[in-house]
């Protein structure tokens, strides 16, 4: 089975994929419900998977539904056609 890291390292730049995952905060409130929140998002030279140093794995990208840079924890992405 391939990583995360494995897939994202042969994504081009411009690949458009749904993230999933659950905030840790929705509009400024704590996600106390732990909803689940699904972003329209686009790899680019500026997307990256890192670790925190709490050992979490991390993905920075570009949220076209909110047009600018998130960061999901705990994700899962499906690629778009």
């Amino acid at each position: 089975m391939l990583s995360i890291f494995s897939i994202l390292m042969n994504i081009e730049n411009g690949t458009k994929f749904v993230v999933s995952y659950i905030p840790e905060k929705i509009n400024g409130k704590e996600n106390v419900e732990q909803k689940m929140e699904f972003r329209s998002a686009l790899f680019d030279d500026k997307s990256k998977v890192w670790t925190t140093s709490k050992g979490e794995t991390v993905l920075t990208y570009f949220d076209l539904d909110r047009n600018g840079y998130r960061c999901a924890k705990n994700f899962t992405i499906n690629l778009k056609g």
